[in-house]
């Protein structure tokens, strides 16, 4: 749910917080489309929860930067590689814990496959899911899911580099089912009725915002303060 901050929060919390100023070397902020947390609209433009959060934690860390666009597979390699990078918003495991500094969770989601309706699939465990073709976004969480439950791109999966195309892929009957959090309200509104949710499996994750493990202590500092103001603030 989208948080509205009154301005004399904010004002307050700016006298308090801890500003970076000019640095050597600047924060780069990565995100993907994924809504109603990250909504991306004509490319570029960006609202959602998440994105207001990060853009308040910003603000209040005293850090000037641009969020960035940018494909899970390629934004995660970064985050996995560079110095000074952001990526939100991330799926909490045990073997991304640690990989990342974990700086604050978004939202916790229930992951389910998803059909058409029309598609008459029935899916009541792994094993009926693994004998039907499903589709995921390359280098996430969901990904990482169906290959630890038996899943392979040889066989059942199908990879794709983001949400929209994965959903298209489904819609257009290339794969049987999905494998995700929910359906996307713009998916939804075009598609009232035309998917069942299949619980056949128990699985429930933290999604957060993260910082490479080469990030300057400064920016860890600062974010870290400025995330635990945002933790107090009522929803």
């Amino acid at each position: 749910m989208l948080r509205i901050f009154s301005s004399s929060f904010i004002s307050g919390a700016l006298f308090f917080c801890i500003t970076i100023g000019a640095q050597e070397k600047s924060l780069s902020v990565y995100t993907e489309h994924f809504a109603p947390y990250t909504i991306v609209e004509e490319g570029k433009r960006l609202s959602g929860s998440a994105v207001s959060q990060v853009n308040l934690a910003l603000t209040l860390a005293g850090i000037d930067t641009d969020i960035e666009v940018a494909p899970w597979a390629r934004a995660y390699d970064m985050a996995l590689s560079q110095p000074n990078v952001l990526l939100f918003s991330m799926a909490k495991t045990h073997q991304r814990t640690p990989l990342f500094h974990w700086l604050f969770r978004v939202t916790t989601l229930k992951y389910d496959f998803y059909s058409l309706r029309s598609g008459k699939v029935k899916i009541a465990s792994i094993e009926e899911a693994l004998t039907y073709t499903t589709v995921a976004i390359r280098g996430s969480y969901e990904e990482s899911k169906l290959l630890s439950l038996g899943f392979t791109e040889t066989d059942n999966l199908v990879l794709v580099a983001d949400m929209d195309k994965a959903w298209q892929m489904l819609n257009k009957g290339r794969v049987h089912t999905m494998f995700a959090s929910h359906i996307p309200d713009r998916v939804a509104a075009k598609h009232t009725t035309q998917y069942i949710r299949h619980q056949a499996i128990d699985d429930s994750q933290g999604l957060y915002v993260v910082a490479s493990l080469s990030t300057e202590k400064h920016f860890l500092e600062a974010l870290k303060q400025a995330f635990e103001q945002l933790e107090t603030i009522p929803p």
